[in-house]
């Protein structure tokens, strides 16, 4: 969002914190636009003195606007870092609504997940004690985040409110987001993320077929296979399945190999950013099975991008990223068998792949594009506003 707000003529200065125990603010190479990095060490790491240097930033840069963007709990910190300017904040999951895990995923006793339908604005007392009993199986970055912040207390819930309350808008990502935090915001948005065209040409070059898939349909998996949430073990599941009866798919997958894979899974590692538009432009279908409310699907965007089908989990902001029978295919989380009818409609059917992949890309062009984006959406936000007298 900086790179592209900065090649559309605003003068933008990223601000963000680097805090080595915790492995926050790490930056490989020069960013493509103006930035500050505020080191801490352990002694400065605490509320007051994170409040006092992001404030000090902001007063340093004078903006018209300060948009607080993907910041886990953090963000009613950072809104009060931005007192006395207009503040935006953009939710890019479910953060400040699900402190679990920002995607309102249940543990549940012995192994599996259960969709939670509550929100820490409506439900703080209902959430806090879901964080005690379950605040433990979040993932070591989470837990510390939320210890940091006072999650769970009376004191953070009134600043997250005072937070919301008083930014001029808040952007959220998919419609049922909005709907959760339209009763504590005076604006309230849907804009998605974006993402930047360039990494996805089009016409799409054409890519060499792996070996492996020639003759057959590749489908794609891109995330990790370790983490529940993402849904490898459903498609793997779902292949398995479809293998029984037939042989002419072959499921590429973002994971290690490992020993005794069947003969359908091919394991082609993590890829790089700059690797990833190639591997789904050598697909034929993009799987993405998570059991999560995700709020965009970025998986699901970047297929469309490189103009291929989504077959996708009917969860979270899914079904409006992905459009059922238009761009590709909806299906039940958590179903293997549902999961398995949907990639075969695909396999069997070629035209139908083509005709959605070329909608899917026609739609990442009119929605998720940054360009469009800023134009659409920031342009009319981020307007030069008449100066205060003092700041506070």
């Amino acid at each position: 969002m900086a790179k592209i707000l900065s090649l559309a003529g605003y003068d933008v200065r990223h601000v963000y914190a680097r805090f080595e125990p915790w492995g926050v603010g790490r930056v490989a190479g020069d960013l493509p636009y103006p930035s500050e990095i505020l080191d801490f060490d352990e002694q400065e790491w605490n509320l007051p003195a994170v409040e006092h240097r992001f404030r000090r930033a902001v007063a340093a840069f004078d903006p018209d606007c300060v948009v607080v963007t993907d910041s886990w709990n953090v963000k009613p910190l950072l809104a009060e870092a931005a007192r006395g300017y207009p503040y935006i904040l953009r939710l890019q999951a479910l953060e400040c609504l699900c402190p679990l895990n920002n995607v309102r995923l249940l543990p549940q006793p012995g192994g599996g997940f259960a969709q939670c339908g509550l929100n820490q604005l409506d439900d703080p007392a209902e959430c806090s004690n879901c964080l005690m009993e379950n605040g433990r199986f979040s993932g070591a970055l989470h837990q510390a985040e939320r210890e940091f912040c006072g999650v769970g207390t009376r004191e953070y819930h009134e600043r997250l409110l005072r937070a919301f309350a008083g930014a001029e808008a808040v952007l959220a990502v998919n419609p049922p987001t909005a709907a959760m935090v339209a009763p504590y915001a005076k604006d309230v948005r849907v804009v998605t993320a974006g993402m930047d065209p360039a990494r996805f040409p089009w016409p799409a070059p054409e890519e060499p077929r792996e070996p492996w898939a020639d003759g057959r349909c590749a489908l794609f998996f891109a995330g990790l296979a370790d983490e529940p949430m993402k849904g490898f073990h459903v498609v793997h599941e779902a292949c398995r399945r479809l293998w029984s009866r037939r042989k002419d798919f072959v499921l590429e997958a973002t994971i290690d190999p490992a020993p005794g894979d069947e003969e359908f899974l091919r394991c082609v590692g993590w890829q790089s950013q700059e690797d990833l538009p190639r591997r789904f432009r050598g697909a034929d279908v993009v799987v993405f099975p998570t059991i999560a409310q995700e709020a965009l699907g970025r998986t699901a965007v970047e297929a469309m991008a490189a103009g291929r089908p989504v077959v996708a989990s009917r969860i979270g902001g899914l079904p409006f990223t992905v459009l059922d029978g238009e761009t590709g295919l909806l299906c039940e989380p958590g179903d293997p068998d549902d999961l398995a009818r949907k990639i075969e409609a695909l396999i069997d059917d070629p035209e139908a792949r083509a005709r959605m992949g070329r909608a899917g890309r026609r739609r990442f062009e009119e929605h998720y594009s940054w360009d469009v984006i800023i134009e659409k959406h920031y342009r009319p936000l981020l307007k030069r506003r008449p100066r205060e007298v003092t700041r506070r």
